[in-house]
């Protein structure tokens, strides 16, 4: 993983093992374009941290995604100092990007800080139909409470995880959906026929693991620190 990511794992280290992470620096931009369209698109996983390095800065955020709704938290380093950046909620519907406060309040996200942070997941999500996405996540040891309570920062194991881009339809799909053999399927929107409304599928394993096993929504693999 990278040490961008070390870094921010050791600052959250309780709250560090319930996220995958991802390094956006690389796809970092100085202006990007915010739409419904790219914001409904599946999250690889309900609770994803996402890091950047950018402008001398640094910037954690914490997406979860539970059916439509999506809850956004972080933190950003200016060069001097840690700063909370406020916490929000958002849906995209017909009626385009609505944004809450946390105690359901809502706010136009164009006048707000919400606008970058926006950006930023859109940013993320864009990258995933472009290129692959390595992500990593940590895996505490067995010696992992007793280091938080002796003030310590713990250390982890990683299982880094490979998301490939979707394939064109058309494509060969690696079989994945035709055979019975065992697979991750991530999680993702599907629109009913009858009505037309969005609905949110998790993501879930399917197959026989007895007969093999496929990855082709992402490739695992696990390595030490």
């Amino acid at each position: 993983m990278t040490p961008l990511i070390q870094e921010f794992v050791a600052a959250n280290p309780e709250d560090a093992i319930n996220h995958h992470w991802f390094d956006m620096t690389a796809a970092y931009r100085h202006e990007q374009a915010i739409s419904g369209e790219v914001l409904s698109r599946p999250l690889p996983y309900p609770k994803t941290a996402l890091v950047c390095a950018y402008e001398g800065k640094k910037a954690l955020i914490f997406v979860s995604r539970s059916g439509e709704l999506t809850g956004v938290a972080g933190v950003q380093f200016d060069g001097k100092r840690y700063h909370d950046i406020a916490g929000f909620m958002y849906l995209v519907d017909d009626e385009g990007i609505k944004v809450r406060h946390r105690d359901g309040t809502p706010f136009d996200y164009r006048t707000s800080h919400a606008t970058g942070v926006l950006a930023f997941i859109a940013a993320f999500l864009e990258s995933l139909e472009a290129s692959p996405a390595t992500g990593h996540l940590p895996v505490k040891r067995a010696n992992h409470e007793k280091k938080i309570r002796q003030g310590k920062v713990p250390v982890y194991d990683w299982k880094t995880v490979v998301i490939e881009p979707t394939k064109p339809k058309g494509e060969d799909q690696g079989g994945t959906h035709a055979s019975p053999r065992w697979h991750e399927r991530r999680g993702h929107w599907r629109t009913m026929k009858k009505t037309g409304k969005k609905v949110w599928v998790k993501n879930c394993e399917v197959g026989d693991k007895t007969i093999g096993a496929v990855f082709h929504d992402y490739k695992l693999k696990e390595k030490n620190t």
